[in-house]
């Protein structure tokens, strides 16, 4: 269904129980997702399967804006959703504990843009796009082990 498909994972030294709040609640996402302009119209947290809010999202300077979907919700250990509109994507979270720790893994497939293939060659999405998805988990990693 989709013509692209990413794989990425790390280990961040929190519990599972924070990691799963965080990547949870999209007002944290822009922190830590690059090229993730803002989550917006985000409903009560915490959002559950079938809760929906709005993206802004740019690359190689080209802002595109969607909806986000969640699919499934299983607390601490999956998360799933689809984005709609200017990106059209489906990403699969799913946490693991592992001695106090949490392995994150992040499984993304999506289409690129059409305004995107149009403005760059799609070899350049290729290669920004695995970059942004493995500087997400760092971030990620970084920013909540610093809380720690």
């Amino acid at each position: 269904m989709y013509s692209e498909k990413l794989h990425s994972e790390t280990v961040v030294d929190a519990p599972i129980s924070k990691v799963f709040a965080f990547l949870t609640n999209p007002n944290n996402i822009p922190l830590v997702l690059p090229g993730l302009i803002e989550n917006t119209d985000i409903p009560e947290l915490p959002i559950r399967q079938g809760s929906e809010f709005r993206f802004r999202y740019q690359m190689f300077g080209v802002v595109t804006e969607g909806t986000t979907v969640v699919d499934r919700i299983e607390s601490p250990s999956v998360y799933e959703f689809t984005t709609k509109g200017g990106g059209v994507s489906h990403w699969q979270e799913k946490l693991t504990e592992e001695d106090g720790r949490t392995r994150v893994t992040v499984d993304v497939e999506y289409d690129p843009p059409k305004s995107w293939l149009e403005k760059v060659q799609l070899g350049a999405i290729r290669t920004l796009v695995p970059r942004e998805l493995d500087q997400f988990l760092k971030n990620l990693r970084i920013l909540l082990e610093l809380q720690s």
